[in-house]
């Protein structure tokens, strides 16, 4: 009986100390020994007791409050210098020392947009500025506005997911920077080329070509660069459907009029802008192109001018003439788009000089007859340097 009694007691015993909540703790450690941010930076401090499970609650402080505070683990640089932080729990404790540097207030990217084909990766890299420590520059956060598209990891590497558009955004603290990335399953050959001159493409196609690519871009903004129509002698017609890259885009759609003549054109005004062309026709490899593309359903010639005055080089497509040009070629009326590329070199060879110096020029100019009714439709308006 009594050894039965001494088991009993023996069992109630050890279920006691097993679930007794105050297991006492050993010791405390920090993830991080040290750690850098900026001011206005965020950091988390992890605090791990020894046993895991011991009981009691962690209180943290700062030895510099002016320079860094913290909550919860969670430290904030408020201005620079060091400060100690220090997970307390019983008579334990552990410090990280902290270092806080000026405050960001830039960031960027040396993308600002891409072009990725489907299952590709492509690195970017940030700059902070003021200039951080790797240590500060580790804190970067790296994300994608649309992960089914393409996905970004923490150093950068963008993977190409599927079609469609997806903004990469790197931030740190409240500074962002963001590179805009469009995925195709197949990239289009005329948006693989390089030094673009672009006179009419849509925000989406811009983006995909990167940056580094626009050697100008001379897009109506308004301020130095505008779409003239003269004499009103068009009016605005309506885009329907997805334009020549297939975005939901509007493209330039104008209606001839009745005044027996119908006249546009891009117009820059920037002389700077306007001397970043001479390159163009001082290239002797003979990969500069004009592109565009052009829809219609109708039977009449279109003519299409490079520059302006004595040094201007005009083409016609259609099987008529147009301001004594015989035509350079035709296209299929059939209402769908149809991809043009002519070499810079034939419009050099009709006369066209770009040079420095040039003021308030057209780049590009466009006929479509006299025909009241007649549509003008044209998109992806660009000098390239093809493949």
């Amino acid at each position: 009986m009594k050894k039965h009694l001494f088991i009993v007691l023996s069992i109630i015993t050890f279920l006691i100390y097993a679930c007794d909540p105050d297991v006492k703790v050993a010791n405390i450690s920090l993830d991080k020994s040290t750690l850098a941010l900026p001011v206005n930076g965020t950091g988390k401090l992890i605090a791990t007791t020894l046993p895991s499970d011991a009981y009691g609650t962690i209180t943290w402080s700062s030895s510099n409050p002016s320079v860094a505070t913290v909550a919860n683990g969670i430290v904030t640089g408020v201005s620079v210098g060091t400060a100690q932080i220090m997970a307390t729990v019983g008579s334990y404790s552990a410090t990280s020392v902290v270092t806080i540097s000026a405050a960001i207030t830039s960031v960027t990217l040396n993308n600002s947009s891409l072009s990725l084909k489907v299952d590709s990766t492509q690195t970017i890299t940030a700059t902070l500025l003021p200039a951080q420590s790797a240590a500060i520059a580790s804190n970067l956060i790296w994300t994608s506005t649309n992960p089914s598209v393409a996905t970004v990891n923490n150093s950068g590497k963008i993977t190409a997911i599927s079609d469609g558009t997806a903004n990469i955004v790197a931030s740190i603290g409240t500074v962002t920077a963001i590179c805009a990335v469009t995925v195709y399953t197949t990239i289009p050959i005329s948006l693989m080329g390089s030094n673009y001159y672009l006179i009419n493409i849509d925000a989406s196609s811009a983006n995909s070509l990167g940056s580094a690519k626009i050697a100008a871009d001379y897009r109506p903004d308004g301020v130095n660069n505008y779409l003239y129509i003269w004499s009103n002698t068009y009016s605005t017609g309506t885009c329907t459907g997805t334009n020549f890259y297939g975005n939901a885009a509007n493209w330039l759609s104008l209606v001839v009029g009745s005044v027996g003549w119908s006249g546009a054109a891009y117009n820059v005004f920037q002389g700077t802008q306007l001397d970043k062309l001479k390159a163009v026709t001082d290239d002797t490899t003979g990969k500069y192109y004009l592109h565009f593309a052009i829809k219609s359903s109708s039977t009449n010639s279109y003519e299409f001018q490079l520059g302006y005055g004595a040094s201007s080089a005009i083409i016609v497509l259609g099987t008529n003439s147009m301001d004594n040009v015989t035509p350079y070629g035709n296209f299929t009326r059939n209402g769908q788009w149809q991809e043009i590329e002519i070499p810079i070199s034939v419009f050099k060879a009709k006369g066209l000089s770009y040079t420095t110096g040039m003021a308030n020029t057209n780049v590009f100019a466009m006929l479509a007859g006299g025909t009241s009714g007649t549509k003008l439709e044209v998109d992806a308006v660009f000098i390239y340097k093809k493949p």
